[in-house]
């Protein structure tokens, strides 16, 4: 075990001099992170279990299961809440292990998919960013079009998931390709706060009832976004 006082590993030694530490002990400290981080979980999936009433058999299933992903780079605390979820609903423990290897594959896709973009192991350190790509992964959109998002998104990290939830809203809708991501685009770059695009698909909704084609529509919200800070500011510019 390493003998460096805590006070003299968090001062700031200039690179090179004797006081400066060692790569290797970085490394070591890292480890130790990543272990201590590994045993925390492996208790919480065990305390977990314990109230699920599974076979011991099922337990250790899961508990393996959840020492594969940690070792493969996956932290377990992302795919405990699908644990908890299904002992709650006492779905049997074969479900729940099908369910979190899914899950699991999703999420090993999603980090291949962001760190394929330049900055990607910024964007992966984001959890909530990677667990909402993974999620995408599991609908109809497809890898390409995540893609698309992440790489519309990158110099934006907040507006990801919400504009991630109102390009599937707009598919739903019948709205897809260029003219949704051009749409996207234009309120990356506007003024709005990212928790209000959803509201972008009331001014679609209110558009179709006034007959206004969706091509229009689209234009109008393109042009007039730069006058406006808020859903409500920009319906006034469009109608």
């Amino acid at each position: 075990m390493s003998t460096w006082p805590v006070s003299t590993l968090m001062k700031p030694f200039p690179a090179g001099s004797a006081g400066f530490p060692r790569p290797w002990l970085i490394g070591f400290l890292c480890a130790v992170l990543l272990l201590i981080s590994s045993t925390v979980c492996a208790q919480t999936v065990e305390t977990t279990l314990a109230r699920s009433g599974y076979s011991e058999a099922h337990k250790d299933s899961i508990i393996a299961f959840f020492a594969q992903i940690e070792n493969d780079g996956i932290p377990g605390e992302m795919l405990l809440p699908k644990l908890e979820e299904g002992i709650a609903k006492r779905v049997p423990a074969p479900k729940v292990l099908a369910a979190l290897k899914r899950e699991s594959e999703n999420l090993q896709q999603a980090r291949e998919l962001i760190l394929r973009i330049e900055g990607g192991e910024r964007l992966l350190a984001d959890r909530a960013y990677w667990a909402r790509t993974a999620n995408l992964l599991a609908t109809d959109v497809s890898a390409a079009e995540i893609e698309r998002l992440i790489v519309l998104c990158r110099t934006r990290i907040e507006g990801f998931r919400p504009a991630s939830y109102l390009y599937v809203a707009m598919l739903n809708w019948g709205l897809s390709g260029e003219p949704a991501f051009d749409l996207i685009a234009t309120l990356l770059a506007s003024a709005l706060p990212p928790d209000s695009y959803m509201g972008v698909m009331d001014l679609l909704a209110t558009g179709r009832r006034r007959r206004i084609p969706p091509e229009e529509l689209i234009r109008r919200i393109q042009e007039h976004l730069q006058h406006a800070s808020t859903i409500k500011e920009l319906e006034k510019w469009i109608y």
